[in-house]
């Protein structure tokens, strides 16, 4: 004989159904709409999530493009004209004396590796009359002396986003190693996400050193992070004539020795002079800005 069920077990069995489905419901906002969604795939080396840069790449009227070689790493540009260069896919370009990019007006440079075996910096950077732009570019090299040297006027715009810089060696008595040493110009010097180490000093920043024009209209820093645990200066900037500063996500490993701010930040720290304040003192590499680094080199996606 077939049971009749009573009032109170169809009340309760129809209450279980919508517990059962309020659940589902809930599982289903939680996974943005259905239960099988599969987990997101690992990122490959060089393919992390990353931000867009803050500055996008100068348009281009017309340009020229240029495949660096290891033959052809010393290069002389058109100030009237655009550039395109373009590192090798796949691998390193082999760099014995570094990279020269002199002249050109708008140089656009984005994504590869390059390998410095020798002693040499790592990029000369002078007389653009427009804009430099170079993003996701990993430098490389176990002698490397220095990163990036500029020498630029009033007129340029260096522009550096997505970079990572090896460590570069150097000490007081010999060679002053510097991650960014700018002795003229630019006009802007825009960075957003470049990471790198020293033996010596970071950013040295000095645009009038050999430069009689204008002081630069803004050097702009952004998510970036210094391992000066061996070295001395992690920051310096002139201080006459006074460079217009922003500083957002500036994280130094100074040298533990170091133990003031005042003996790796210029100007020196001061009730008055709030230059870097901003600056955040930090014993590790920030986690946050992981993903835009890893991108930098080979792989990277713009």
């Amino acid at each position: 004989m077939v049971r009749t069920p009573t009032r109170t077990a169809v009340i309760g069995a129809v209450n279980i159904g919508l517990l059962a489905l309020v659940i589902v419901a809930v599982v289903l906002l939680a996974t943005g709409g259905t239960s099988h969604r599969r987990p997101a795939a690992a990122a490959k080396p060089g393919h992390a999530a990353i931000s867009r840069p803050a500055w996008p790449a100068p348009a281009l009227h017309d340009p020229q493009v240029i495949v660096l070689t290891s033959a052809r790493t010393n290069i002389v540009l058109n100030g009237n004209r655009d550039y395109i260069l373009k590192l090798p896919k796949g691998k390193p370009l082999q760099a014995p004396r570094g990279l020269t990019i002199a002249g050109g007006h708008n140089v656009v440079m984005t994504g590869g590796t390059v390998n410095v075996p020798d002693k040499s910096g790592a990029a000369l950077l002078e007389g653009q009359t427009g804009t430099i732009h170079i993003e996701g570019v990993r430098f490389t090299g176990p002698q490397l002396m220095e990163g990036f040297d500029l020498s630029e006027s009033d007129k340029t715009t260096v522009e550096l986003e997505n970079i990572y810089v090896d460590k570069v060696h150097g000490s007081y008595t010999t060679n002053h190693a510097d991650l960014i040493q700018t002795w003229a110009g630019p006009g802007r010097l825009l960075i957003d996400g470049l990471w790198g180490s020293t033996q010596y000093q970071g950013f040295f920043l000095l645009p009038n050193q050999h430069y009689n024009g204008p002081p630069p209209k803004l050097f702009d820093l952004r998510n970036v992070y210094i391992n000066d645990s061996q070295g001395g200066y992690a920051l310096w900037l002139q201080t006459a004539p006074r460079v217009p500063l922003h500083v957002s996500n500036v994280q130094v490993t100074p040298n533990p020795v170091r133990t003031w701010r005042g003996w790796w930040l210029w100007p020196k720290p001061s009730t008055p002079d709030a230059t870097w304040n901003q600056v955040v003192s930090t014993h590790t590499a920030p986690a946050a800005t992981h993903p835009r680094i890893a991108s930098a080199g080979l792989y990277y996606k713009p």
